[in-house]
Formats: structure tokens, C-alpha cells, sequence
């Protein structure tokens, strides 16, 4: 039985690197996209017009902006303060603390894909497929998108 897994070890250490490259372009994507989401940031009206665009790739699977909301009505009744809605309170600190973690830990996937690919690069006899690979996995989803 040790001599089994011995043989088939080499090949899983193989599909698993190759996996990892194909797969590496879209785990940076969502990590680098989430962070942003976390804090709402594509949401913003200021943001970039690109990084909404990968927002929207990020939650609804389609590289383009949100459809314009319906114009408000021209004519707003006059409000009283009592009759105004309350003003939103802050962030709680523990929501904040963990937007934060959510931000570091997509950091940190970035920095371990990004040392887990130059590790498959430096170790590896099979470069130029490992470069098609990666190639290949931030290919499919673009033109996929673009469709």
C-alpha cells in the first residue's frame, strides 16, 4: 500500500501544480476585487469606472456598469426635521476590525498565490506549459466575460 501512494504522490504534486496555475489568475481576481468590496468602494459613485466594471464581474458575472437608477422626481415635499430619517450611526468597532482582517487575508492570499506560482516556476522542468496555463486561466474568464 506505501509503495502505491510512493508511485501515485509524483502525479498528484503534478495535476496540483497544474491546477494551481490555471486556477491562480482567478484567485487573485476575487481577492484583489473583494477587498475592494469590502469596504464598498466600487460602489462609491467616485470610483473608477473599471473598478466597477470588476465588481460587478466579481458579484454578477458580467463586465459592465450597473444600469442608471430611474430619475427621481423632480419635486421633493418639503421635509421637517422630525419627519427626516435618523442619521446612520457609525460602524460598530468589531465590524470595522473585521473588514479590515477580511482586507488583510485577501492581501495575503494574493502574496501566497503570487510565492506559490514562482515557487511552481523556480522547481519546475515544465515552465512553458505552466506559463500556458496561467496564460490560459486569466484567458478563459476575459474572453468569457466578453462574450
Amino acid at each position: 500500500m506505501a509503495n502505491a501512494a510512493r508511485a501515485v504522490r509524483p502525479s498528484l504534486r503534478r495535476l496540483h501544480i497544474y491546477l494551481s496555475f490555471f486556477i491562480a489568475p482567478s484567485l487573485i481576481f476575487f481577492a484583489v476585487t473583494g477587498a475592494f468590496q469590502t469596504f464598498r468602494i466600487p460602489d462609491q459613485k467616485t470610483a473608477p469606472v473599471l473598478l466597477q466594471k470588476l465588481a460587478r464581474a466579481h458579484r454578477d458575472d458580467i463586465f459592465a456598469l450597473k444600469a442608471p437608477a430611474p430619475p427621481r422626481p423632480a419635486v421633493r415635499p418639503s421635509v421637517t426635521p422630525e419627519q427626516a430619517p435618523p442619521p446612520r450611526p457609525a460602524p460598530h468597532v468589531a465590524t470595522m476590525m473585521v473588514k479590515w482582517f477580511f482586507a488583510g487575508a485577501s492581501i495575503l492570499i494574493v502574496l501566497t498565490t503570487a510565492i506559490g506560482l514562482w515557487m511552481g516556476l523556480a522547481y519546475s522542468r515544465d515552465r512553458k506549459v505552466l506559463w500556458l496555463l496561467l496564460f490560459a486561466g486569466a484567458a478563459v474568464p476575459a474572453v468569457l466575460l466578453a462574450l
